[in-house]
């Protein structure tokens, strides 16, 4: 767990993609600097610089997030990239039941045609 009294808050790097903790310094991963980095306070909206421990504007204190950061820091987005949920590679027909491949316009086993 991140220390609460050091400013917590998540950063992807515009660089690699990589999910990192606001107070790096750079990216552990590629390198990129974060000195000129500004991130948008999750409650008001306001624009608020890495090293801030509360947003300016509403007080919103950012250690507060610091399970979520620790937790979103430790996935790793190198592995291969399955299908996303709800973009199925096949479904089922919904005249005859038999698996079809999702970029078909019609059931091979028993004509019906599909409608996007």
């Amino acid at each position: 767990m991140a220390d609460p009294s050091s400013p917590v808050f998540v950063l992807a790097c515009v660089s690699c993609g990589k999910t990192v903790s606001g107070s790096e310094a750079k990216c552990p991963r590629c390198g990129a600097s974060f000195e000129e980095v500004r991130f948008e306070c999750p409650f008001c909206g306001e624009l608020v610089s890495p090293g801030q421990s509360r947003c300016p504007e509403c007080g919103t204190e950012f250690s507060i997030f610091a399970d979520a950061v620790d937790e979103a820091s430790s996935v790793s987005l190198d592995g291969p990239v399955e299908d996303a949920p709800g973009e199925a590679s096949e479904f089922e027909c919904p005249a005859c039941g038999k698996t079809v491949g999702a970029d078909d316009a019609e059931c091979p086993h028993c004509g019906a045609h599909f409608s996007e």
